[in-house]
């Protein structure tokens, strides 16, 4: 079994250097041509499902994953990137001046507390359901999502304090799969890889 995780392409929140969260973007021109690169090193995989994050940018990157494939996207909720609460829309120096905690906090290694968020059990727990219907699924599976979707299941995988940012890089349209070992464990088998991107301008944002 096998769950290959695709950040989405640029959107226009990331072109534009905003904090995203649940706020609906679509992708550029860029992050076009990012999904259709994601779609081309996929073409050769035996994928039999294609999940989606609702939201726009997502939706528009699995969907020449999905055309390739011939099959049809599933959305699903749990891969919802986390509601970040009011800082959604915002650019850095914007939350530094409002919030001023918050860099203050990454400042010092720790994760600060955004007003209005989810929550990050909340969070963990409908992406622990995410991961625990994929164990008990035998198709080899596509799941478009976020960076913080992607981050926190590399964190879930491994154990380490998810209190401590920072430890995952998701670019646009990086590729971290993840496999079940002998025991039934998930692992990582590769984490945010861009090679299908090369000529390609990425980046690793904080949306």
């Amino acid at each position: 079994m096998r769950l290959i995780l695709v950040r989405h392409g640029q959107s226009e929140g990331n072109a534009n250097g905003v904090i995203q969260g649940h706020l609906d973007f679509g992708l550029t021109e860029l992050g076009r041509r990012q999904a259709a690169a994601t779609a081309r090193r996929l073409a050769g995989e035996p994928i039999e499902r294609v999940l989606s994050s609702p939201l726009a940018r997502a939706l528009s990157t699995a969907e020449p994953i999905a055309e390739a494939h011939g099959v049809e996207i599933e959305p699903e909720h749990g891969l919802l990137e986390y509601a970040i609460g009011e800082i959604a829309g915002l650019r850095p120096e914007e939350i530094a001046d409002r919030f001023p905690h918050i860099p203050e906090a990454y400042g010092r290694g720790e994760r600060p507390i955004f007003p209005g968020e989810e929550g990050r059990e909340t969070f963990y727990e409908r992406i622990r359901a995410v991961m625990t219907a994929w164990s008990a699924e035998p198709k080899i599976t596509v799941a478009v999502a976020h960076g913080g979707v992607i981050s926190a299941l590399c964190y879930m995988v491994t154990g380490l304090d998810h209190a401590r940012p920072g430890a995952f890089a998701v670019a646009n349209c990086g590729i971290t799969e993840l496999v079940l070992d002998r025991f039934g464990k998930p692992v990582i088998r590769h984490q945010n890889d861009t090679c299908h991107l090369r000529g390609i301008v990425t980046m690793e944002d904080p949306g």
